[in-house]
C-alpha cells in the first residue's frame, strides 16, 4: 500500500490545532485566535515598523483577499487589530496590532514555543534537517504554475 502523506499531514495538523486549544483553555486565554489569525498576529509583530497593508497579508499568507478580508474584520471586531486610512492612500488602511493583541501573542508564542519542544523532542538535529528538507522538497514538488 502506496503512503498517504496527505492524511498523515492531515491528522498531525488536527493533533497540534487540538492541543493548541487545549493549551490555550488550559491558560484561560478566551477566545484564542485562529491559526491563520495567529500567523496574521505573528507577521504584524515581524513587521511592526513597517506599513502593512492586507495586501502584503494575502501575498505573504497566499490566501484569497475575500479570506484575509473576513479574518481581518473579524480580528477588528474583536479588537485585535486597528486599519488606519493612509495619509498617501484613502484607499488603502495600514494594519496595526492593538496593545491587547500584543499581549495576547505573547501567550501565544508561548503555547506555540512548548508544542514545537514536544513535537521535536527525541528528534536529532539531523533528522529535524533531513525533515525540512523533505517538507521544502514536497512544496516545491506541489508549488503551482504561476506562483
Amino acid at each position: 500500500m502506496k503512503p498517504n502523506v496527505i492524511e498523515e499531514l492531515k491528522k498531525l495538523d488536527v493533533k497540534i490545532a487540538k492541543r493548541l486549544f487545549k493549551e490555550a483553555k488550559h491558560q484561560d486565554i478566551k477566545r484564542p485566535p485562529s491559526p491563520l489569525q495567529a500567523r496574521i498576529l505573528k507577521y504584524l509583530l515581524e513587521h511592526k515598523e513597517e506599513i502593512v497593508c492586507q495586501k502584503n497579508l494575502e501575498e505573504y499568507l497566499k490566501v484569497s483577499k475575500a479570506t484575509i478580508s473576513e479574518v481581518l474584520l473579524t480580528m477588528e471586531k474583536s479588537k485585535i487589530i486597528e486599519r488606519i486610512s493612509l495619509p498617501t492612500d484613502a484607499r488603502a488602511k495600514r494594519i496595526v496590532l492593538t496593545s491587547t493583541s500584543s499581549e495576547r501573542f505573547q501567550e501565544l508564542e508561548n503555547n506555540f514555543e512548548a508544542i514545537n519542544n514536544q513535537l521535536i523532542k527525541g528528534l536529532s538535529n539531523q533528522e529535524l534537517a533531513q525533515f525540512f528538507n523533505i517538507l521544502n522538497k514536497m512544496q516545491k514538488n506541489i508549488k503551482e504554475e504561476g506562483e
